[in-house]
């Protein structure tokens, strides 16, 4: 199985953090394309993923995932191609919807309702694919309206694109699209544009399987993977978090607590079909605790 870290901090140094992980023998890192939640400032995904491109020499570079509500498909194109010649071939573009309502309205743009925001999506992938694939782009839809005759640095192996799906819509009109699938299984609990924990613990495993089965009915081949949040140890961010997700009964109450536990989690994804895991730590400890028993 394929393991993706995620970078969230701003108190890490990209570069300081992306060598330690690299040592540890994760296969792939990247960094989430926020702004700020209520108790976090994140770090920027540009300039991050660069530094880690540059600190690293054979780990993936990937986005987890580049904000749609944020930036515009035609920056995002740009970036990707820049970042590939970065990093000499090793980068990957993680593209996501977006969904945190605060941190859109907070940083004076509109928050678009879930329809809106799936359509954005959509569109965004299929402009992000082309440009990057043919360097240019012309398209006319109901969101974007996009004339750009030139793009680059043009590369003969461009990034792979990676889109994050969790509902039916963006399951059918985004998939077409990209190399690989990102399952968002806990899409549920943001619907409201916010994190709800209670709403997470109640997902179900069959809500997982339900949506490989949706993925495989658009691209029966396509390789799927997986975001996902946990948190190793018996510290007490844990052992909270892990008490509320096992009193739910959903399928998040694999992903925390210890190592060993975590571990039999994830294999218990790839016994489903989803071959690689995007982690996102909710503690800082967490992935060298995880990483003896997955790598």
């Amino acid at each position: 199985m394929r393991f993706t870290v995620n970078l969230l901090g701003v108190e890490d140094d990209p570069a300081v953090w992306a060598s330690e992980r690299e040592r540890e023998g994760w296969h792939a890192l990247s960094v989430a394309d926020h702004v700020f939640m209520p108790h976090r400032a994140y770090p920027h995904v540009w300039v991050s993923a660069t530094a880690m491109a540059m600190a690293t020499t054979e780990v993936t570079i990937s986005t987890a995932f580049v904000n749609n509500l944020l930036r515009t498909p035609v920056e995002v194109a740009q970036a990707a191609l820049q970042l590939q010649q970065v990093s000499d071939g090793r980068f990957e573009l993680g593209l996501g919807a977006g969904w945190a309502d605060e941190e859109i309205t907070g940083s004076g743009l509109r928050y678009p309702p879930p329809r809106e925001r799936a359509g954005m999506f959509a569109e965004s992938a299929k402009i992000i694919r082309t440009l990057m694939h043919e360097g240019a782009c012309r398209f006319s839809g109901d969101y974007y309206d996009i004339n750009v005759p030139m793009v680059g640095p043009t590369s003969e192996s461009p990034p792979l694109l990676v889109g994050s799906v969790g509902g039916p819509r963006t399951i059918r009109e985004v998939t077409p699209h990209l190399d690989r699938v990102e399952l968002k299984a806990q899409s549920a609990a943001t619907k409201g544009g916010s994190l709800d924990l209670e709403v997470m613990a109640g997902v179900p495993d069959e809500h997982l399987i339900e949506l490989i089965e949706q993925v495989r009915s658009v691209r029966p081949d396509i390789e799927m993977s997986i975001f996902m949040m946990l948190s190793v140890g018996d510290d007490p961010v844990t052992t909270q978090v892990g008490d509320a997700m096992r009193s739910g009964g959903g399928l998040f109450r694999r992903f925390f607590g210890a190592p060993g536990h975590v571990a039999e989690g994830l294999a218990w994804l790839e016994s489903l079909g989803i071959s690689s895991v995007s982690i996102s730590a909710m503690t800082p400890n967490s992935l060298t605790a995880l990483a003896p028993y997955v790598l």
